[in-house]
């Protein structure tokens, strides 16, 4: 059993970004899967229904600020929820 606490593992930084990419992609009808560590910099998750990406990155030199992107910014989901 783990005793480290959310804090412990991720972030402040990291978790709003997280929280905003889930908001962003979930407004254009995405539904994210589970979030996958590429490296210590960059986490990626993608679309359970289209499979169009969203990350999270950390620019080099800053160790504090995460940005978001992905394709599915650029478009609503074909699928998207209720359209099943």
């Amino acid at each position: 059993m783990s005793t480290y606490g959310v804090n412990d593992v991720y972030g402040v930084d990291e978790l709003e970004a997280t929280g905003r990419a889930v908001v962003e992609a979930h407004e254009r009808g995405h539904d994210l899967g589970e979030w996958r560590p590429i490296n210590e910099r960059m986490r990626v998750a993608g679309c359970r229904l289209c499979g169009q990406l969203v990350w999270i990155v950390r620019p080099p030199g800053d160790e504090e600020t995460w940005r978001v992107g992905g394709n599915a910014f650029n478009a609503g989901c074909e699928r998207g929820f209720g359209k099943g």
